[in-house]
């Protein structure tokens, strides 16, 4: 006992020693103008490597530093960078604070973490997009999709108002992987609705890989993939509590929207709640009102993370997404024109785990694994409206077919594994090891609802009435694994002026399914058959196996400080997904047929890039080429001589284009601002355009302040027309649409700090389409003009 006692006194002794010889740096991050604190500002300890994030106070701490000078650099999306030197004493707190004026332009120093670590944009070779919390909250946007289709090359692809989608460059849906919190959503490939399950006010930010990534995140990552980050709450270095609350409404469909969170942390652990309610009625546009265009939905976001030990976190998020009586406005030609569709209910629940330790051993710097499992119901109702009759040879009425309902609904479940190593093998070289495992399992099933009515030849009179519902089977019960191994380098050369990126990954996919009938069954008045006429088998039972590798490599050359050079290339591949394979849906007017012996896409990647970091000015600018073997779309043709829209390989595919942005703070506070991209789609083995590109589009714009305290943003939306269609597509006109915002500065109040936000969307009121308006639901018009008001408020 007593040398056990003598032990934890020589162990206090000697930390108390320890401290005496080091000292800390302390400090808080505010903005200089109004001072309100500033949260998640990155601050560098630049001859230590240590880097610290400022908690939801604005604090910041480095411990057990030995004595001597240190410079600190920090920054945050939207403040102009900077640096201060610190000196550190032997047992001391050197306290600082920092305040960060606001920045009129978007520098390049912003941390992301799409490329599997964290580092800042300017230093990634890859074309990026990022979306700021700042962004989203500047205006009252209805989905990520509409603010993601801000960016040059990125375009919003329309099943409805609700329901969307983003295209990379040409490539969307099934092409470009979507994540939230680095878990995959997976659901149905020829729908737009994935970025439209996410509650919009609980994003903090939206990163964007415009190209073919599939070495980083294997199969779907064709075409790019944009990861969705939440607020999912932090540790903080004290003792902290709080909240937010944001409140908008927008006119053009009368939609009121409120969001809430509850935080509580400390440097041992975090709990965060949050959740949003949503109630849209239907568009207006500048023809009136669009029909069946109404959604209602909410959201729970609930977030836990502890810290056993020092280097040690653990993290837990639950996320429950609820929409109901969404409508898709329009018939499409994928429905009968007289059909009313709607999505009655859809839902995403997520629960994940990830486990992560910090600074083990040299050379191993970080290691993670995770664990998530998400669950999707799409459900779908289509009322037909459609009257069908035969007739004899003499034109005597014989029978009529009403087809009352079509209801097709399916759960989409995934689980997935992921394990990741960060290694610093020097100050050159950083190492990144990994292994994703996923799985997606699918239960779908379709109902149609008839009346048959039977008549007498001669008198015309109604002899009798079938009530029939018959089950079908969308998509047999089937299985998706994928398992990837990858690793990337990041190394630099040449006094840090030359940066390169390489990695490689390979990925086994196996896709099983059941045998499947169709029909399943069959109900005729009251009794069920499930042997019914006219049964067949319509998928057997098969197991299919691909194994597929990716590459890339990229790299930044910096010319001056300001100035650089990136160069990508890379090998993708996408294994085809269940609906792809396997689907038959008949919509009444059509059938959507799938094929099982689809060939994996590849694709050829290349990008070369220049960028201008200046203080005053910025420019990102790409050219691109896509080049694609294998490539899977959907063709009108018949099937069991029906019009039907069938999966098929496409031998050889192109795209190519450019997209640029710029900003220039030409006078003071006064911003000049626009982007400009352009992509071509062609499937060069027939010499046909590519199906869903989006035409030529631009954006310019003015921003300045107002006396420090309303900043101004005016600006248009230009997008020339498009009549390199595809077969089955539409031309579609060029338009031109005018917007105006408006943005307060943060007042700091006693107890809360508050800012307001509003603005008119299409102020004139212009008619137009969006191209990418896909045929599931024809919109054949866009909303019309949109006042917005928003309110945010931090306790």
């Amino acid at each position: 006992m007593k040398r056990t006692v003598l032990s934890l006194v020589i162990i206090l002794l000697l930390s108390i020693s320890t401290y005496a010889q080091t000292g800390n740096i302390q400090g808080i991050v505010t903005n200089k103008e109004s001072g309100v604190t500033i949260s998640n500002a990155d601050i560098l300890l630049k001859e230590s490597g240590l880097k610290a994030v400022t908690d939801a106070s604005g604090s910041f701490v480095f411990q057990n530093l030995t004595e001597g000078n240190y410079k600190l650099e920090f920054y945050h999306e939207g403040y102009k960078s900077g640096s201060l030197e610190v000196r550190v004493e032997k047992g001391k707190s050197a306290k600082v604070e920092i305040k960060l004026t606001a920045s009129e332009i978007t520098t390049g120093e912003i941390t992301v973490t799409s490329v599997r670590y964290e580092t800042l944009l300017k230093d990634v070779p890859m074309p990026m997009e990022i979306i700021s919390d700042d962004e989203l909250n500047r205006k009252q946007y209805q989905t990520i999709s509409d603010a993601l289709s801000t960016k040059p090359g990125l375009s919003i692809t329309k099943d409805g108002i609700w329901a969307t989608d983003i295209s990379i460059r040409g490539l969307s849906k099934s092409n470009v992987v979507v994540n939230i919190d680095g878990n995959r959503i997976e659901t149905a490939t020829d729908i737009s609705a994935r970025l439209s399950l996410v509650d919009m006010n609980d994003v903090d930010r939206v990163e964007v890989i415009k190209g073919g990534v599939s070495s980083l995140y294997g199969t779907g990552a064709f075409g790019g993939v944009v990861n969705i980050f939440t607020k999912n709450g932090d540790f903080s270095h004290k003792f902290l509590y709080g909240g937010s609350l944001i409140s908008g409404f927008n006119s053009v469909n009368e939609s009121p929207s409120g969001w809430m969170s509850l935080y509580s942390s400390s440097d041992k652990f975090f709990a965060k709640v949050s959740g949003s309610i949503r109630d849209a009625k239907n568009i207006m546009t500048p023809k009136g009102e669009l029909p069946n265009s109404q959604f209602r939905d909410n959201n729970i976001n609930a977030n836990l993370g502890f810290r056993p030990v020092k280097g040690h976190e653990f993290r837990l998020s639950y996320q429950r997404y609820r929409a109901t009586d969404i409508g898709l406005p329009g018939g499409g030609t994928l429905f009968p024109a007289t059909a009313i569709v709607k999505y009655p209910r859809e839902d995403r629940d997520l629960v994940s785990g990830e486990y992560k330790i910090k600074d083990i051993a040299p050379p191993l710097k970080e290691f993670s694994v995770k664990y998530y499992y998400q669950s999707i119901l799409r459900d779908v109702d289509n009322i037909p409206n459609t009257i069908s009759s035969v007739k004899t040879t003499s034109g005597k009425l014989k029978q009529k077919v009403y087809v009352l309902d079509i209801t097709p609904n399916a759960r989409h479940y995934t689980n997935g594994l992921q394990f990741k190593a960060d290694w610093v093998l020097d100050n050159h070289n950083y190492l990144i090891t990994g292994v994703d495992v996923w799985m997606r399992a699918l239960d779908s099933k379709r109902e149609k609802v008839q009346r048959i009515e039977n008549y007498d030849t001669t008198s015309g009179a109604l002899i009798s009435t079938i009530n029939k519902t018959t089950g079908e089977k969308p998509i047999p019960d089937a299985d998706y694994r994928s398992i990837g191994a990858y690793v990337q380098d990041e190394i630099k050369a040449l006094c840090d002026k030359l940066k390169i990126s390489v990695g490689g990954r390979v990925d086994q996919i196996k896709v099983t399914n059941s045998l499947a009938y169709q029909p399943v069954y069959e109900i005729v008045n009251g009794t069920t058959n499930y042997t019914p006429a006219g049964q067949k088998i319509m998928w057997n039972a098969r197991q299919a196996d691909d194994i597929s590798w990716s590459a890339n490599f990229g790299a930044i050359y910096s010319i001056t400080k300001n100035y650089d050079v990136t160069f990508n290339i890379s090998r993708s591949f996408r294994s085809p997904a269940l609906e792809e394979r396997y689907q038959y849906i008949d919509l009444g007017s059509s059938i959507r047929v799938g094929n099982p012996d689809l060939a994996p896409e590849k694709g050829f990647f290349v990008d070369l890039g220049f960028r201008v970091w200046r203080d005053r000015v910025t420019f990102n600018g790409n050219v691109f080429y896509n080049r694609f073997q294998d490539l899977v779309t959907e063709i009108p043709g018949t099937y069991e001589n029906r019009p039907a829209f069938i999966k098929t390989n496409i031998g050889q595919a192109r795209l190519y284009g450019y997209d640029f942005d710029f900003m220039y703070n030409f006078f003071k506070s006064m911003v000049l601002y626009g982007s400009l991209a352009y992509v071509r789609g062609e499937d060069t083995g027939n010499n046909v355009n590519l199906p869903q590109i989006s035409p030529l589009n631009a954006r310019a714009g003015l921003k300045f302040a107002i006396y420090n305290y309303l900043n101004v943003d005016l600006n248009t939306v230009l997008f020339d027309k498009q009549n390199n269609t595809a077969a089955g597509e539409f031309d579609t006109p060029g338009y031109a649409v005018f917007n105006a915002g408006l943005v307060s500065m943060p007042m700091k109040t006693k107890y809360a700090t508050v800012q307001l936000f509003a603005g008119v969307e299409n102020i004139f009121d212009k008619e137009y389409r969006n191209h990418l308006a896909s045929n599931r639901g024809l919109i054949t018009i866009e909303p019309g003009r949109n006042f917005y008001a928003k309110l945010k408020v931090d306790f």
